[in-house]
């Protein structure tokens, strides 16, 4: 099973009519490709993983919105980047945010996502929360779609 359809399962487990916003495909593809292109090791142990934790955070970060504007307009795109990434096309945007998953790797082992949901120490717990969430998300994609096949 492709990581798209894993994306798209772990959307619609969160609400039914996520897969089918107007922006989703698009998403998906790019989280698929940043994912399966990335040079370096997955950060939470496969990359089913890192694509369910940044499917899960594009999903609440802007209910997946390539355009999206928040932080009173500080950050930006899918993920809600602070740095002209955000602004830029699907696959920049998801390239961006794997590379900051990557440093928060480095710099916030224990907690490899806290830096992108506001530091290592003050975002620890909604970091934690967001990737257990993802994780249980992809559990239930699997066990759905591996009953569908």
């Amino acid at each position: 099973m492709t990581l798209k359809i894993i994306v798209l399962a772990i959307w619609a487990a969160v609400h039914p009519g996520a897969p089918h916003l107007h922006d989703a495909a698009s998403i998906a593809d790019a989280i698929e490709a940043a994912v399966s292109q990335d040079a370096e090791p997955p950060v939470f142990g496969s990359r089913e993983e890192d694509a369910a934790v940044m499917a899960y955070y594009a999903i609440r970060e802007s209910w997946l919105t390539r355009d999206a504007i928040g932080d009173g307009g500080r950050s930006f795109g899918v993920w809600q980047l602070r740095s002209a990434s955000g602004r830029a096309d699907l696959s920049t945007q998801a390239r961006a945010w794997l590379a900051l998953l990557h440093e928060g790797a480095r710099i916030c082992p224990a907690s490899p996502a806290a830096p992108l949901s506001g530091g290592c120490v003050a975002a620890r717990s909604t970091a934690d929360r967001r990737a257990t969430r993802a994780r249980s998300l992809l559990e239930s994609a699997k066990k759905t779609l591996g009953g569908a096949g």
